[in-house]
């Protein structure tokens, strides 16, 4: 597995990133994440368990840097000293920063579109930069979230409806959860991009670029007034068009109607029906007030959608 994917996985496990941790938090790719810089070492324990006849007591460390040990003495036979490698309590801090900015390289971030402001909400969401899609002079901001079910909702719901952001961007996990983001952010798992090849860590831009975009014209082209292609939609009143999740595309197709007909009426308990998901009114569904008005401007006026076909 990749060592961006394994070093994610490290930071998933900690509750902080900010405290140092143990060698066994960082486990056995620490020597890989100490040479890429992600990792160093920071202090030792200065106590630590030892084994005491059936269970653990604490002890004091006694640290020898020079001659690479720490001793303590046996809780079980007091005359006795013991010494261990100091490997076994070296502490380690994270350097999740160097982390990112590797990660932005492998991405292909350009470096004038990279993040002024990196940290959004700490501890769990920081903005990258934006990423080009590709045949167009068009960006689209990525994320990178940690331990979301943590995160404070009502900071990361403010980040993430910052209208600051020229459209909808890509939100990368470690593990991907079925969620519907403000402002059409859509999340995935890195691992959808990242793998190994010949040794060398590879990102399938291609894949990336297939989610950035949806569907977005090449050469300068317009994009129609209104249309849903897959999980890119515009409408009249949008500037651009945005990527939605696949259950608000669902309901979107749902309740829009066809072109030259009377748009359907229905009651939500109908779209849920048709669409099979847990929401319990469009509101839930499309979050925010603001993104709840700007679909729901069209739905009212009986608007109808265009797929535009590659």
């Amino acid at each position: 597995m990749s060592a961006y994917l394994e070093y994610f996985r490290t930071l998933e496990r900690v509750r902080s990133v900010e405290p140092r941790v143990v060698a066994t938090t960082v486990g056995r790719h620490r020597a890989e994440f100490v040479r890429r810089g992600w990792v160093a070492e920071d202090g030792y324990l200065t106590r630590v368990m030892v084994p005491f006849h059936d269970s653990e007591e604490e002890v004091e460390a006694d640290i020898d840097e020079g001659a690479g040990v720490f001793r303590y003495r046996s809780p079980q036979q007091r005359s006795r000293i013991v010494a261990r490698p100091l490997s076994e309590i070296v502490l380690y801090a994270l350097r999740i920063d160097t982390w990112l900015n590797d990660l932005c390289k492998l991405i292909s971030i350009e470096p004038r579109h990279l993040s002024q402001q990196r940290t959004r909400v700490p501890d769990h969401l920081w903005h990258l930069g934006d990423a080009r899609i590709a045949g167009t002079h068009d960006f689209a901001p990525v994320f990178v979230g940690r331990s979301w079910e943590r995160a404070p909702d009502s900071e990361v719901t403010s980040v993430l409806c910052d209208p600051a952001w020229p459209r909808g961007g890509v939100l990368l996990r470690h593990q991907p959860i079925r969620d519907d983001l403000p402002r059409d952010h859509v999340m995935r798992g890195l691992n959808d991009f990242v793998r190994v090849e010949d040794g060398q860590d590879v990102f399938d831009a291609s894949a990336f670029d297939r989610v950035l975009r949806g569907f977005v014209t090449v050469s300068g082209e317009p994009e129609l007034p209104q249309f849903l292609q897959g999980t890119r939609v515009k409408l009249p009143h949008f500037e651009k068009s945005r990527l939605v999740s696949d259950t608000r595309a669902s309901i979107l197709k749902v309740m829009w109607g066809e072109a030259d007909k009377t748009p359907p009426a229905m009651k939500w308990t109908e779209v849920k029906s048709k669409v099979d998901c847990g929401y319990r009114s469009f509101d839930e569904a499309f979050g925010d007030k603001a993104t709840r008005e700007e679909y729901l401007i069209l739905i009212k006026a009986g608007g109808h959608y265009q797929v535009r076909r590659q």
